[in-house]
């Protein structure tokens, strides 16, 4: 059963007075209550009024995919899915700016190594070449590609003269 205030986490504390409505609360919700949860009387919906989440108009503003509030976020540092990034972009924005530099994704590939990159993928591509030529007997043409892969590979892991060190 799901809690009666937040509706996200399990209930573990069901309250009940004798004739009246019940109420089942989380572990988080029910600290909150603290002992008033015990004597709700007449009215339940009073005390679940001290429960909601602070913030305009008595709402904070959810993830519509997962229903994880910017309070979940920074009290735990995890964001509940996806689809929270956008929900709650205004409010992430300076952090990862922070974090980061810049808060958009450039590619997995650092300018600093561009030219290490392009190395390596000419690198898997002779390989794959000298496969295909070993494979349809053009021996001439593999030997040919074994040389330039020699010399690239000399490039890559520094043994010719400027070649870069990995």
């Amino acid at each position: 059963m799901l809690c009666s205030n937040c509706k996200k986490h399990q209930a573990t504390h069901l309250i009940r007075r004798e004739g009246e409505r019940e109420m089942a609360l989380c572990d988080e919700c029910f600290e909150k209550l603290g002992d008033a949860a015990v004597c709700f009387g007449d009215e339940p919906d009073f005390f679940v009024s001290f429960l909601q989440p602070e913030g305009e108009d008595g709402k904070e503003k959810r993830c519509p995919v997962c229903g994880c509030t910017f309070g979940d976020y920074m009290r735990t540092g995890v964001l509940g899915c996806a689809a929270c990034y956008q929900a709650f972009r205004a409010e992430l924005e300076p952090t990862i700016r922070r974090i980061h530099g810049k808060t958009v994704h450039e590619g997995k590939r650092p300018l600093a190594n561009e030219r290490m990159f392009r190395l390596l993928d000419e690198q898997k591509s002779m390989r794959s070449e000298l496969e295909r030529a070993l494979r349809e007997k053009r021996m001439k043409d593999a030997d040919e590609i074994n040389r330039a892969l020699r010399r690239l590979n000399r490039m890559i892991y520094g043994d010719a003269p400027g070649g870069v060190n990995v």
